[in-house]
């Protein structure tokens, strides 16, 4: 009796002998190919962000202009993200979703440079408007701010989408209204802040 108990005890210990070398092995054989993987993950993060530096550049270079009459702004908030403000006076007439030839000018200039971004980066394109009800004159075509941001936002995706042929799977658009001001709603000037354009390009 004493001889079965210890035979049994004796394979219930190999067997967990064994399960351990099987896990330990498993993770020494699949160790290698996580390394790899992580390396690639790393390579093309890496590749990602000198592609977005690269695009960076060539914005600041083709809107150069823009940027100093300051009807565009451009910052790089994270090395996987891009931000580019566009002012209402550069893209809109006044109550209107219909971008102007100003507009579209600078809209190709991005288009250019974000040929030199990452292939997966989406574009996200919010519309802001100010504080102010939208006219009567304007209330057939938008009921609200909200609607006019929405308008313009789309308009710009529509640009990417039929003038620069960019994949629109990438593009996303958002409408803030008057939600996100970035200047006092209380002066002209800061109001003509607060309507404008906004694109990120962003890698995750």
């Amino acid at each position: 009796m004493k001889s079965y108990v210890f035979a049994v005890i004796t394979m219930f210990l190999l067997s967990g002998c064994y399960a351990l070398n099987k896990e330990h092995y498993n993770s020494v054989v699949e160790t290698p190919s996580k390394i790899d993987s992580l390396q690639k993950s790393n390579e093309k993060m890496q590749q990602d962000i000198r592609s977005l530096k690269d695009s960076l550049s060539h914005m600041q270079n083709n809107m150069h202009s823009e940027i100093n009459n300051e009807s565009v702004a451009i910052a790089q908030p994270t090395p996987t993200s891009i931000h580019v403000v566009l002012q209402q006076k550069l893209m809109f007439d006044s109550g209107s979703s219909d971008i102007s030839a100003n507009g579209r000018e600078a809209l190709v200039k991005f288009s250019d440079a974000l040929r030199h971004a990452p292939e997966d980066a989406t574009i996200r394109i919010v519309g802001h408007s100010d504080n102010r009800p939208v006219g009567a004159e304007l209330k057939p075509e938008f009921i609200d701010n909200w609607g006019l941001s929405a308008a313009r936002a789309a308009a710009v995706a529509r640009f990417f989408v039929w003038g620069a042929h960019i994949n629109p799977s990438r593009i996303h658009i958002e409408a803030s209204a008057g939600t996100q001001p970035v200047a006092d709603n209380s002066t002209e000037e800061g109001r003509a802040q607060n309507r404008r354009i906004e694109l990120f390009v962003e890698e995750s």
